[in-house]
């Protein structure tokens, strides 16, 4: 895996992320879909999103971060 600023594997899931944007944190996830990955507010299970790879799901916590 790349390393990412705002992404880490999980030390207790196997497969499983953890990202951080703005004091939040998030489980990261990939779905049954080839190459997509689920992103999910740990506290909030509304504030989730989808993204096309791990980089692009960096892109989108940086970006979620500058503008909340």
């Amino acid at each position: 895996m790349k390393n990412y600023p705002n992404i880490d594997k999980s030390a207790f899931h196997k497969g499983e992320y953890v990202g951080y944007s703005k004091g939040k944190i998030y489980v990261i996830v990939k779905t049954r879909q080839k190459g997509y990955w689920f992103a999910r507010n740990r506290y909030d299970g509304k504030d989730q999103f989808f993204a096309f790879g791990l980089e692009s799901m960096s892109q989108k916590l940086q970006q979620k971060g500058a503008t909340a």
